[in-house]
Protein backbone atom coordinates (compact mmCIF):
# COMPACT_ATOMS: atom_id res chain seq x y z
CA UNK A 1 0.00 0.00 0.00
CA UNK A 2 1.21 3.77 -0.63
CA UNK A 3 1.61 5.54 2.26
CA UNK A 4 -1.97 7.60 3.65
CA UNK A 5 -1.22 11.10 1.66
CA UNK A 6 -4.39 13.64 1.23
CA UNK A 7 -4.37 14.30 -2.49
CA UNK A 8 -7.42 16.22 -2.95
CA UNK A 9 -6.45 20.15 -3.49
CA UNK A 10 -3.92 21.51 -2.50
CA UNK A 11 -3.20 25.54 -2.68
CA UNK A 12 0.19 26.53 -4.32
CA UNK A 13 2.03 29.82 -5.60
CA UNK A 14 3.95 30.08 -8.80
CA UNK A 15 6.84 32.69 -9.41
CA UNK A 16 3.71 34.62 -10.98
CA UNK A 17 2.49 34.99 -7.19
CA UNK A 18 -0.82 33.40 -7.82
CA UNK A 19 -2.70 31.48 -5.82
CA UNK A 20 -4.01 28.22 -7.46
CA UNK A 21 -5.34 24.84 -6.41
CA UNK A 22 -2.97 21.81 -7.20
CA UNK A 23 -3.53 18.43 -7.86
CA UNK A 24 -1.43 15.82 -8.56
CA UNK A 25 -2.16 13.37 -12.10
CA UNK A 26 -4.28 10.94 -12.23
CA UNK A 27 -2.77 7.89 -12.28
CA UNK A 28 -5.55 5.72 -10.50
CA UNK A 29 -8.66 5.35 -12.66
CA UNK A 30 -9.22 2.01 -12.29
CA UNK A 31 -10.93 1.67 -15.81
CA UNK A 32 -8.35 2.81 -18.06
CA UNK A 33 -5.50 1.27 -16.17
CA UNK A 34 -8.13 -2.38 -16.93
CA UNK A 35 -8.06 -1.30 -20.28
CA UNK A 36 -4.58 -0.87 -20.87
CA UNK A 37 -3.83 -3.64 -19.02
CA UNK A 38 -6.19 -6.37 -21.30
CA UNK A 39 -4.68 -3.96 -24.55
CA UNK A 40 -1.05 -4.92 -23.89
CA UNK A 41 -1.67 -8.45 -22.88
CA UNK A 42 -3.44 -8.72 -26.29
CA UNK A 43 -0.18 -7.09 -28.26
CA UNK A 44 2.09 -8.90 -26.06
CA UNK A 45 0.14 -12.23 -26.38
CA UNK A 46 0.26 -11.67 -30.59
CA UNK A 47 3.79 -11.18 -30.74
CA UNK A 48 4.26 -14.49 -28.88
CA UNK A 49 2.64 -16.47 -31.62
CA UNK A 50 4.94 -14.30 -34.04
CA UNK A 51 7.89 -15.35 -32.17
CA UNK A 52 6.71 -19.00 -32.80
CA UNK A 53 6.35 -18.64 -36.18
CA UNK A 54 10.05 -16.57 -36.93
CA UNK A 55 12.22 -18.82 -34.65
CA UNK A 56 12.09 -22.24 -33.66
CA UNK A 57 13.91 -24.63 -30.83
CA UNK A 58 15.57 -23.36 -27.21
CA UNK A 59 15.63 -19.71 -29.05
CA UNK A 60 12.03 -19.54 -29.50
CA UNK A 61 10.92 -21.07 -26.12
CA UNK A 62 13.40 -18.57 -24.38
CA UNK A 63 12.18 -15.74 -26.22
CA UNK A 64 9.12 -16.59 -25.22
CA UNK A 65 9.39 -16.31 -21.80
CA UNK A 66 10.93 -13.04 -22.03
CA UNK A 67 8.29 -11.31 -23.57
CA UNK A 68 5.97 -13.46 -20.89
CA UNK A 69 8.26 -11.76 -18.61
CA UNK A 70 8.31 -8.22 -20.32
CA UNK A 71 4.17 -8.35 -19.81
CA UNK A 72 4.71 -9.22 -15.99
CA UNK A 73 7.14 -6.69 -15.15
CA UNK A 74 5.09 -3.80 -17.17
CA UNK A 75 1.63 -4.89 -15.53
CA UNK A 76 3.57 -4.02 -11.93
CA UNK A 77 4.03 -1.38 -13.59
CA UNK A 78 0.84 -0.39 -14.18
CA UNK A 79 -0.61 -2.03 -11.11
CA UNK A 80 1.49 0.54 -9.14
CA UNK A 81 -0.04 3.07 -10.80
CA UNK A 82 3.32 4.59 -12.19
CA UNK A 83 1.34 5.33 -15.72
CA UNK A 84 -0.41 8.52 -15.77
CA UNK A 85 -4.44 8.35 -16.92
CA UNK A 86 -5.03 11.83 -17.15
CA UNK A 87 -7.29 13.10 -19.92
CA UNK A 88 -5.84 16.30 -20.19
CA UNK A 89 -2.16 14.38 -20.02
CA UNK A 90 -3.32 11.94 -22.91
CA UNK A 91 -4.88 14.43 -25.00
CA UNK A 92 -1.50 16.84 -25.42
CA UNK A 93 0.40 13.61 -25.90
CA UNK A 94 -1.68 12.23 -28.74
CA UNK A 95 -1.73 16.17 -30.04
CA UNK A 96 2.24 15.60 -30.48
CA UNK A 97 1.92 12.16 -31.56
CA UNK A 98 -0.67 13.07 -34.56
CA UNK A 99 1.62 15.58 -35.94
CA UNK A 100 4.17 13.46 -35.83
CA UNK A 101 1.82 10.91 -37.77
CA UNK A 102 0.07 12.55 -40.06
CA UNK A 103 3.69 14.15 -41.87
CA UNK A 104 4.78 10.56 -41.77
CA UNK A 105 2.60 8.62 -44.38
CA UNK A 106 4.85 5.19 -43.68
CA UNK A 107 3.68 5.97 -39.78
CA UNK A 108 0.18 6.12 -40.67
CA UNK A 109 -0.95 1.95 -40.12
CA UNK A 110 1.01 1.71 -37.23
CA UNK A 111 -0.21 1.30 -33.97
CA UNK A 112 1.23 3.71 -31.82
CA UNK A 113 0.57 5.10 -28.50
CA UNK A 114 2.36 7.49 -25.94
CA UNK A 115 2.13 7.23 -22.07
CA UNK A 116 3.50 9.55 -19.53
CA UNK A 117 5.01 7.77 -16.22
CA UNK A 118 5.56 9.39 -12.81
CA UNK A 119 9.29 7.44 -13.10
CA UNK A 120 11.66 10.15 -12.09
CA UNK A 121 14.54 9.02 -14.09
CA UNK A 122 14.80 11.49 -17.05
CA UNK A 123 14.26 8.74 -19.68
CA UNK A 124 11.88 7.62 -22.31
CA UNK A 125 11.51 3.93 -23.86
CA UNK A 126 9.57 2.11 -26.17
CA UNK A 127 8.38 -1.23 -25.03
CA UNK A 128 8.74 -2.88 -28.74
CA UNK A 129 4.58 -3.31 -29.16
CA UNK A 130 3.71 0.69 -30.30
CA UNK A 131 3.78 1.56 -26.66
CA UNK A 132 6.16 4.35 -25.61
CA UNK A 133 6.41 5.71 -22.32
CA UNK A 134 8.03 9.13 -21.69
CA UNK A 135 8.89 9.73 -18.12
CA UNK A 136 7.65 13.28 -17.16
CA UNK A 137 10.84 13.72 -15.09
CA UNK A 138 11.87 15.06 -18.43
CA UNK A 139 10.31 17.99 -19.13
CA UNK A 140 12.64 19.41 -16.01
CA UNK A 141 14.85 19.47 -18.88
CA UNK A 142 13.37 20.64 -22.14
CA UNK A 143 12.83 24.00 -23.28
CA UNK A 144 9.87 23.67 -25.24
CA UNK A 145 6.84 20.80 -26.73
CA UNK A 146 9.03 20.17 -30.09
CA UNK A 147 11.73 18.78 -28.02
CA UNK A 148 9.47 16.11 -26.97
CA UNK A 149 8.53 15.78 -30.20
CA UNK A 150 11.75 14.71 -31.05
CA UNK A 151 12.23 12.06 -27.66
CA UNK A 152 8.58 10.90 -29.25
CA UNK A 153 10.19 10.13 -32.83
CA UNK A 154 13.52 8.64 -32.16
CA UNK A 155 11.16 6.02 -29.86
CA UNK A 156 9.20 5.49 -32.44
CA UNK A 157 12.54 4.77 -34.77
CA UNK A 158 13.46 2.05 -31.83
CA UNK A 159 9.81 0.22 -32.52
CA UNK A 160 9.84 0.82 -36.70
CA UNK A 161 13.10 -0.58 -36.45
CA UNK A 162 11.99 -3.84 -34.33
CA UNK A 163 15.18 -2.91 -31.90
CA UNK A 164 14.03 -4.77 -28.92
CA UNK A 165 13.10 -7.89 -31.05
CA UNK A 166 16.51 -7.66 -32.22
CA UNK A 167 18.25 -7.49 -29.33
CA UNK A 168 16.61 -10.02 -27.15
CA UNK A 169 17.13 -12.73 -30.60
CA UNK A 170 20.78 -11.65 -30.38
CA UNK A 171 21.64 -12.00 -26.99
CA UNK A 172 19.41 -15.62 -26.32
CA UNK A 173 21.36 -16.56 -30.11
CA UNK A 174 24.90 -15.16 -28.95
CA UNK A 175 24.28 -17.32 -25.21
CA UNK A 176 23.23 -20.66 -27.55
CA UNK A 177 26.49 -20.68 -30.05
CA UNK A 178 28.53 -23.51 -29.40
CA UNK A 179 31.39 -21.33 -28.78
CA UNK A 180 29.88 -19.96 -25.83
CA UNK A 181 28.85 -23.03 -24.75
CA UNK A 182 32.43 -24.57 -25.24
CA UNK A 183 33.93 -21.87 -23.22
CA UNK A 184 31.42 -22.23 -20.67
CA UNK A 185 32.11 -26.14 -20.23
CA UNK A 186 35.74 -25.04 -20.77
CA UNK A 187 35.31 -22.54 -17.40
CA UNK A 188 33.77 -25.39 -15.19
CA UNK A 189 36.48 -27.84 -16.07
CA UNK A 190 39.74 -25.31 -15.46
CA UNK A 191 41.68 -25.63 -12.56
CA UNK A 192 43.91 -22.66 -12.55
CA UNK A 193 43.54 -18.73 -14.08
CA UNK A 194 39.65 -19.57 -13.91
CA UNK A 195 38.85 -15.78 -12.63
CA UNK A 196 40.84 -14.18 -15.18
CA UNK A 197 38.99 -16.52 -17.99
CA UNK A 198 35.43 -15.90 -16.36
CA UNK A 199 36.28 -11.87 -16.02
CA UNK A 200 37.27 -12.07 -19.76
CA UNK A 201 34.22 -13.62 -21.03
CA UNK A 202 31.80 -11.87 -18.87
CA UNK A 203 33.33 -8.56 -20.22
CA UNK A 204 33.31 -9.52 -24.11
CA UNK A 205 29.39 -10.61 -23.04
CA UNK A 206 28.60 -7.30 -22.20
CA UNK A 207 30.79 -4.99 -24.36
CA UNK A 208 29.04 -6.46 -27.39
CA UNK A 209 25.58 -6.51 -25.83
CA UNK A 210 26.44 -2.64 -25.14
CA UNK A 211 28.28 -1.93 -28.47
CA UNK A 212 24.70 -3.21 -30.36
CA UNK A 213 22.89 -0.88 -27.64
CA UNK A 214 24.37 1.84 -28.77
CA UNK A 215 24.59 1.35 -32.02
CA UNK A 216 20.80 1.33 -32.03
CA UNK A 217 20.66 4.61 -30.22
CA UNK A 218 22.41 5.89 -33.33
CA UNK A 219 20.14 4.50 -35.77
CA UNK A 220 17.40 5.81 -33.67
CA UNK A 221 18.36 8.73 -33.85
CA UNK A 222 18.87 8.93 -37.61
CA UNK A 223 15.38 7.41 -38.60
CA UNK A 224 14.10 9.60 -35.83
CA UNK A 225 15.15 13.14 -37.31
CA UNK A 226 13.98 11.65 -40.69
CA UNK A 227 10.23 11.62 -38.72
CA UNK A 228 11.08 14.61 -36.92
CA UNK A 229 11.71 16.95 -39.99
CA UNK A 230 8.79 16.28 -42.03
CA UNK A 231 6.89 17.84 -39.07
CA UNK A 232 6.46 21.59 -38.59
CA UNK A 233 8.75 21.60 -35.52
CA UNK A 234 11.83 23.09 -35.86
CA UNK A 235 14.41 20.20 -36.34
CA UNK A 236 17.24 22.43 -34.57
CA UNK A 237 15.36 20.93 -31.27
CA UNK A 238 16.81 17.41 -31.62
CA UNK A 239 20.03 19.15 -30.70
CA UNK A 240 19.37 21.57 -28.57
CA UNK A 241 17.55 18.15 -26.63
CA UNK A 242 20.64 16.50 -26.82
CA UNK A 243 22.13 19.05 -25.57
CA UNK A 244 19.95 19.85 -22.31
CA UNK A 245 19.81 15.32 -22.02
CA UNK A 246 23.77 15.72 -21.41
CA UNK A 247 22.96 17.99 -18.03
CA UNK A 248 20.32 15.92 -16.24
CA UNK A 249 22.93 14.39 -14.08
CA UNK A 250 23.91 17.76 -12.95
CA UNK A 251 22.08 19.35 -9.61
CA UNK A 252 21.37 23.02 -11.13
CA UNK A 253 20.00 24.19 -7.70
CA UNK A 254 20.69 23.34 -4.22
CA UNK A 255 19.67 23.25 -0.35
CA UNK A 256 21.62 26.97 1.66
CA UNK A 257 22.77 25.69 4.74
CA UNK A 258 21.37 29.19 6.23
CA UNK A 259 17.65 27.15 5.87
CA UNK A 260 18.09 24.54 7.92
CA UNK A 261 17.64 26.36 11.51
CA UNK A 262 14.69 28.05 9.66
CA UNK A 263 13.11 25.05 8.66
CA UNK A 264 14.18 22.83 11.58
CA UNK A 265 13.48 24.94 14.18
CA UNK A 266 9.53 24.31 15.71
CA UNK A 267 7.40 24.65 18.16
CA UNK A 268 8.66 21.63 20.55
CA UNK A 269 12.24 20.99 18.40
CA UNK A 270 15.01 23.63 18.77
CA UNK A 271 17.69 23.47 16.50
CA UNK A 272 20.55 21.65 17.49
CA UNK A 273 24.44 22.45 16.45
CA UNK A 274 25.48 19.23 16.49
CA UNK A 275 22.86 17.79 13.38
CA UNK A 276 25.17 19.97 11.17
CA UNK A 277 28.17 18.50 12.29
CA UNK A 278 30.09 17.16 9.21
CA UNK A 279 32.66 13.99 8.83
CA UNK A 280 35.78 15.01 6.49
CA UNK A 281 35.19 12.84 3.65
CA UNK A 282 37.73 14.45 1.05
CA UNK A 283 40.26 11.82 2.47
CA UNK A 284 37.77 8.63 1.63
CA UNK A 285 38.30 6.59 -1.49
CA UNK A 286 35.26 6.17 -3.14
CA UNK A 287 36.27 4.14 -6.56
CA UNK A 288 34.00 3.37 -9.21
CA UNK A 289 35.62 0.73 -10.22
CA UNK A 290 34.22 -3.04 -9.59
CA UNK A 291 36.75 -6.34 -9.31
CA UNK A 292 36.56 -6.54 -13.05
CA UNK A 293 37.92 -3.15 -13.82
CA UNK A 294 35.64 -2.84 -16.12
CA UNK A 295 36.33 -0.10 -18.98
CA UNK A 296 33.57 2.46 -18.22
CA UNK A 297 32.74 3.85 -21.27
CA UNK A 298 32.12 0.55 -22.73
CA UNK A 299 29.44 0.25 -20.59
CA UNK A 300 27.34 3.10 -21.36
CA UNK A 301 23.97 1.71 -23.09
CA UNK A 302 23.44 5.24 -24.92
CA UNK A 303 26.54 6.94 -26.36
CA UNK A 304 27.33 10.49 -24.94
CA UNK A 305 25.14 13.44 -26.10
CA UNK A 306 28.62 14.69 -27.77
CA UNK A 307 28.62 12.05 -30.10
CA UNK A 308 25.18 11.86 -30.84
CA UNK A 309 24.95 15.61 -31.38
CA UNK A 310 27.89 14.94 -34.02
CA UNK A 311 25.92 12.35 -36.34
CA UNK A 312 22.75 14.72 -36.77
CA UNK A 313 24.54 17.72 -37.17
CA UNK A 314 24.79 17.53 -40.78
CA UNK A 315 21.12 16.71 -41.14
CA UNK A 316 19.53 19.50 -39.41
CA UNK A 317 18.18 22.81 -40.86
CA UNK A 318 17.55 25.48 -38.59
CA UNK A 319 13.58 26.36 -39.71
CA UNK A 320 13.50 29.12 -37.26
CA UNK A 321 9.87 27.87 -36.16
CA UNK A 322 8.57 27.76 -32.80
CA UNK A 323 5.58 25.24 -33.46
CA UNK A 324 3.06 23.84 -30.31
CA UNK A 325 0.34 21.49 -31.48
CA UNK A 326 -0.55 23.43 -27.40
CA UNK A 327 1.63 26.26 -26.16
CA UNK A 328 -0.37 26.98 -23.00
CA UNK A 329 -0.33 23.05 -21.96
CA UNK A 330 3.19 23.12 -22.02
CA UNK A 331 3.92 26.54 -20.63
CA UNK A 332 1.44 24.94 -17.60
CA UNK A 333 3.66 21.26 -17.88
CA UNK A 334 6.40 23.79 -17.18
CA UNK A 335 5.34 25.28 -14.23
CA UNK A 336 3.80 21.89 -12.41
CA UNK A 337 6.84 19.68 -13.06
CA UNK A 338 8.77 20.55 -10.20
CA UNK A 339 5.96 20.05 -7.80
CA UNK A 340 4.80 17.29 -9.80
CA UNK A 341 8.12 15.75 -9.36
CA UNK A 342 8.20 16.31 -5.46
CA UNK A 343 4.78 13.98 -5.27
CA UNK A 344 6.11 11.55 -7.90
CA UNK A 345 9.23 10.85 -5.56
CA UNK A 346 6.62 10.60 -2.42
CA UNK A 347 4.54 8.37 -3.68
CA UNK A 348 7.20 5.76 -5.50
CA UNK A 349 8.85 6.47 -1.66
CA UNK A 350 11.66 8.07 -2.49
CA UNK A 351 11.08 9.84 0.56
CA UNK A 352 14.69 11.14 1.20
CA UNK A 353 14.95 13.02 -2.15
CA UNK A 354 11.38 14.15 -1.80
CA UNK A 355 11.52 15.88 1.30
CA UNK A 356 15.10 17.40 -0.13
CA UNK A 357 13.16 18.91 -3.21
CA UNK A 358 10.69 20.20 -0.92
CA UNK A 359 13.01 21.93 1.17
CA UNK A 360 14.79 23.19 -2.19
CA UNK A 361 11.55 24.47 -3.70
CA UNK A 362 10.16 25.89 -0.12
CA UNK A 363 13.04 28.45 -0.47
CA UNK A 364 11.25 30.07 -3.90
CA UNK A 365 7.45 29.87 -2.18
CA UNK A 366 7.96 29.91 1.40
CA UNK A 367 3.97 30.01 1.76
CA UNK A 368 3.23 27.30 -0.27
CA UNK A 369 0.90 25.05 1.54
CA UNK A 370 1.27 22.32 -0.66
CA UNK A 371 5.15 22.22 -0.03
CA UNK A 372 4.33 22.25 3.64
CA UNK A 373 2.32 19.05 3.91
CA UNK A 374 4.90 17.08 1.80
CA UNK A 375 7.31 18.49 4.19
CA UNK A 376 5.05 16.88 6.98
CA UNK A 377 4.44 13.88 4.98
CA UNK A 378 7.95 12.79 4.32
CA UNK A 379 8.91 13.93 7.77
CA UNK A 380 6.26 11.02 8.87
CA UNK A 381 7.67 8.68 6.73
CA UNK A 382 11.16 8.94 7.60
CA UNK A 383 10.52 8.46 11.14
CA UNK A 384 8.52 5.84 10.70
CA UNK A 385 11.44 4.22 8.99
CA UNK A 386 13.82 5.43 11.41
CA UNK A 387 12.10 3.35 14.02
CA UNK A 388 11.86 -0.18 11.70
CA UNK A 389 15.58 0.65 11.18
CA UNK A 390 15.31 1.06 7.32
CA UNK A 391 15.97 4.80 7.43
CA UNK A 392 19.30 3.74 5.27
CA UNK A 393 17.10 3.05 2.20
CA UNK A 394 16.20 6.36 1.68
CA UNK A 395 18.80 8.27 2.79
CA UNK A 396 21.69 6.91 1.36
CA UNK A 397 25.51 7.23 2.63
CA UNK A 398 28.08 9.96 2.00
CA UNK A 399 29.70 9.61 -1.19
CA UNK A 400 31.45 13.18 -2.87
CA UNK A 401 32.22 11.17 -5.95
CA UNK A 402 28.33 10.67 -6.48
CA UNK A 403 26.45 13.65 -4.49
CA UNK A 404 26.85 17.37 -4.31
CA UNK A 405 28.18 19.61 -1.64
CA UNK A 406 24.66 19.97 -1.20
CA UNK A 407 23.15 16.61 -1.08
CA UNK A 408 25.86 15.34 0.87
CA UNK A 409 25.28 18.07 3.65
CA UNK A 410 21.56 17.18 3.59
CA UNK A 411 22.48 13.51 4.07
CA UNK A 412 24.64 13.77 6.96
CA UNK A 413 22.17 16.46 8.74
CA UNK A 414 19.00 13.59 8.23
CA UNK A 415 21.37 10.99 9.61
CA UNK A 416 22.84 13.00 12.33
CA UNK A 417 18.96 13.27 13.52
CA UNK A 418 17.53 10.84 16.05
CA UNK A 419 14.66 9.37 16.19
CA UNK A 420 12.38 11.11 18.85
CA UNK A 421 13.63 14.25 16.93
CA UNK A 422 12.84 13.49 13.89
CA UNK A 423 9.09 12.19 14.79
CA UNK A 424 9.25 15.72 17.00
CA UNK A 425 10.29 17.19 14.21
CA UNK A 426 6.79 15.47 11.76
CA UNK A 427 4.33 16.00 14.90
CA UNK A 428 4.81 19.64 14.31
CA UNK A 429 4.74 20.06 11.23
CA UNK A 430 1.76 18.56 11.34
CA UNK A 431 0.36 20.54 13.91
CA UNK A 432 1.32 23.58 13.00
CA UNK A 433 -1.78 25.53 11.91
CA UNK A 434 -1.79 26.08 7.76
CA UNK A 435 -3.50 30.02 7.47
CA UNK A 436 -4.86 30.52 4.06
CA UNK A 437 -2.38 32.57 1.99
CA UNK A 438 -3.11 35.97 1.29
Amino acid sequence: MKPTFTIIIFILFFCRGYSQTYKPFDTISYEKRKLFLKEFKSSNDQKIKEIKKTYSGKVSKEMEAVYKSQFEDFSRTIDNKELYFDENLQNYSQKILAEITRNNASLSNKKIAVYFSRDTEANAYSIGDGTIVFNLELLRYLADEAEIGYIICHEIAHYTLNHREKSIEKEISSQNLKEAKALEKDLKKSKFNKQIKSESFAKNSVYSRKNRSRLQEFQADSLGLDYFKNTKYNSASSINLLKHLSKTDIETDSLPRVSYPKNFTTKNQKFIKDWVTMEDYSKYSYSKENIFKWDVDSLKTHPNCEQRIEKISKQVKNTKTNYYTDKAFFDDLKKRIEYEHIYSNYYLKNYGSSLYDALKLKEKNPKSIYLKEMITSNLEALAKAKKEMRINSYIPSINPNEQTKSQQYYFNFMANLTLSELEQLALDYKNEPTNPIK
